[in-house]
């Protein structure tokens, strides 16, 4: 179990052989475990707070001089957990930061949980639960678009438009419960279609956030861009191409990718998965058939697909047959080997297309350009989104709880049902605390954060 009492250690940095690792404490002993291991080279009274200090870790029971090392306290409640901390930066050989840490268990501090650091920062009010999510989401990002939403979020931007929400629930049930309370109280203006207006303009904001929850999450997790087309089109020198090296096998003879393959990419500032599929033929037969009955899944779960023509021979009935299998998903038309002499027809289908060398990488910047703007809208790109379905799942229970509030038979039945709706929105920022919740959240943190 762990106790909010406990002075906890742990190495913040990640494990194995490095330049400098750094082991942070936390707690009410933080300070006076560090003047226990940690000599400064100069030190005149007590530490000061948010200074670095160069001294020697030292093993208490035998003064043997552990590492160089530089020490950074920070006193409460001006720092990152709100209690007394400690960082201490040493060289980062596993046995020196296992010998530091070993050191700091003998003398009473416990090693910290998962998550623990930012446990406490929430528990301590340094921090809600959107930002600290927030914290795991800035480690995580695989992209630049996605650390820049965990940086909003961790700033509390995403926090404000809750906390707003919120207050605005609380001002309408105030009016709710004085009316249910005192009906004669002449100072109370209670007015029914106010209130459900009010409740109205709450829910529009809670759609305004769920219609750009979809993007926000695949900024996060990563968009899946599939490259289809028929066979010896050019599929997989453009997935090499777009991977930076070859993944993916190249020959002359159609037909040399039978099952899909897969990679993460960068496209500008946001990350995605990458396909490259076996050709499609409208009479695949044998192998070919079952190659094609993956690709047609993947397809079908396809954000964006990238479908190929070959721009040195005539369109012909393959390439129709697969531009209708994907007539109804985001795509983007491709011509490609536009090195060679361009012979490809049918201007009504292809009039918006890319033209590209696959081979000589000749327009691939105009293909990234065009994925990033298909995928990511640009009224977008300066929103505070939603990045996690715990999110989605407890805006979505506010909101049925405002309208089944707002259409309610009885002014008793609306508050009970603005009541349900303040604990939803408060377990988005952690004001309604459970305990499973923050266990399945911390879990997904590393050991030391």
């Amino acid at each position: 179990m762990m106790n909010p009492n406990d002075t906890i250690v742990a190495c913040t940095t990640p494990s194995g052989y490095s330049s400098v690792a750094v082991i942070r404490l936390s707690g009410v002993q933080a300070i006076p475990l560090l003047q226990k291991i940690f000599k400064p080279t100069l030190l005149t009274g007590e530490y000061t707070s948010h200074h670095v200090y160069h001294g020697h870790v030292i093993d208490p029971d035998t003064g043997d001089n552990v590492d160089t090392a530089l020490a950074v306290p920070f006193k409460a409640p001006n720092s990152y957990t709100g209690e007394d901390v400690v960082e201490i930066s040493c060289h980062g050989n596993p046995l020196i930061v296992d010998r530091i840490v070993r050191t700091l268990n003998e003398l009473g501090a416990r090693t910290a949980r998962r998550g623990e650091f930012t446990r406490r920062a929430l528990i301590s009010g340094k921090i809600d639960l959107i930002q600290a999510e927030a914290v795991l989401d800035t480690v995580n990002a695989s992209c630049d678009q996605a650390r820049r939403l965990a940086v909003l979020q961790y700033e509390g931007k995403l926090s404000e438009k809750i906390y707003d929400m919120r207050s605005k629930v609380i001002d309408s049930l105030f009016l709710v419960e004085a009316e249910i309370d005192f009906p004669e109280e002449e100072d109370v203006r209670y007015d029914p279609a106010g209130i459900k207006n009010n409740l109205d303009a709450i829910v529009d904001e809670i759609d305004e956030l769920l219609k750009g929850a979809s993007v926000g999450i695949k900024i996060k997790s990563g968009y899946r861009i599939l490259i289809t087309g028929r066979a010896n089109v050019g599929k997989s020198t453009l997935f090499n191409r777009l991977v930076g090296h070859e993944r993916a096998i190249v020959h002359e003879k159609p037909g040399t990718t039978r099952d899909f393959i897969e990679e993460d990419v960068q496209m500008g500032d946001i990350h995605a998965l990458l396909y490259d599929t076996a050709g499609i033929l409208s009479k695949a037969t044998g192998p070919d058939k079952i190659a094609q009955q993956r690709t047609k899944a993947l397809i079908y779960d396809a954000d964006l697909i990238l479908m190929m023509f070959d721009g040195s021979e005539p369109m012909n009935e393959e390439d129709i047959f697969l531009y209708n299998l994907v007539k109804h998903k985001i795509k983007l038309l491709l011509v490609n080997k536009i090195d060679l002499n361009v012979r490809l027809s049918n201007e009504s289908i292809l009039s918006d297309s890319i033209k590209i060398s696959a081979r000589t990488g000749k327009n691939i910047n105009l293909l990234q350009d065009a994925v990033r703007s298909t995928l990511l809208p640009e009224a977008s790109k300066e929103d505070v989104l939603i990045t996690r379905h715990r999110h989605i799942d407890a805006l979505t229970r506010a909101r049925r709880c405002l309208v089944e509030g707002k259409n309610a038979p009885t002014i008793e039945t609306m508050a009970y049902e603005m009541h349900c709706a303040l604990n939803e929105i408060g377990e988005l920022t952690g004001q309604t605390l459970r305990k499973e919740i923050l266990d399945r959240i911390f879990e997904e943190f590393c050991v030391g954060k």
